[in-house]
């Protein structure tokens, strides 16, 4: 299985290319970064693994939510390969992979993935985790941080870039252990790829963002 995997669902951005048990990848952390380094990356990737398009077996993108014109700039990338290639693509939430990323530095079984949405606002979704495994409780949410109740009885920990951005306004919740200053997660394309599996496979054309809000923001 050769599977190509793009996330630019903030303003962190990935390219990971897997093949059998091997993976490559770059990413960087620079906003606006994302149209000039995606192309590249996957063409410097495709050429260290010694293969190309014809050989893919499928693609992986983060499909939001996130930034509209960050996510914009994935979501076309990999929709052109797909349709040029006639590929199956796998669209995974940026909030899982978020939550996968986040797992690698935290035992906490109680997880809250917090994105900046901008606005005062926060994406987010929580999360049960056992073992390497993170179940995401619920649908996914736009809302600001003082709307944030939580599901069940704590503590949770919350992390990820809007935990950071909004330590102040999540300290005062109750059950709620902030330690998004101490857990440096993004969502990126190996995130990606270890959730590939759990998530349907689409045709390019049936490639469809999700923003959780009508007025979106880069």
């Amino acid at each position: 299985m050769i599977r190509l995997a793009i996330e630019t669902s903030t303003e962190a951005c990935s390219v990971a290319l897997q093949f059998d048990a091997t993976v490559l990848s770059r990413r960087i952390v620079e906003a606006r970064a994302h149209a000039r380094l995606i192309l590249p990356w996957v063409d410097e990737l495709l050429a260290e693994a010694g293969t190309g398009f014809e050989y893919l077996d499928e693609l992986v993108v983060s499909r939001g939510p996130g930034g509209f014109t960050s996510l914009r700039i994935g979501l076309s990338v990999v929709q052109g390969i797909a349709l040029a290639h006639d590929l199956p693509v796998r669209p995974v939430s940026s909030l899982d992979a978020l939550a996968a990323r986040i797992r690698q530095h935290s035992p906490a079984p109680q997880l809250l993935a917090l994105l900046d949405a901008r606005m005062n606002e926060v994406y987010g979704a929580w999360f049960q985790c056992t073992g390497k495994h993170c179940q995401r409780l619920g649908p996914e949410f736009l809302a600001s941080p003082e709307q944030l109740k939580l599901p069940a009885p704590g503590p949770w920990t919350a992390a990820g870039p809007g935990a950071v951005r909004y330590r102040e306004q999540l300290k005062d919740i109750t059950g709620l252990e902030n330690q998004g200053t101490a857990i440096e997660a993004w969502p990126d394309a190996e995130a990606l790829l270890l959730l590939a599996d759990d998530v349907e496979a689409v045709p390019g054309h049936r490639l469809e963002p999700v923003y959780l809000r009508n007025q979106v923001t880069g």
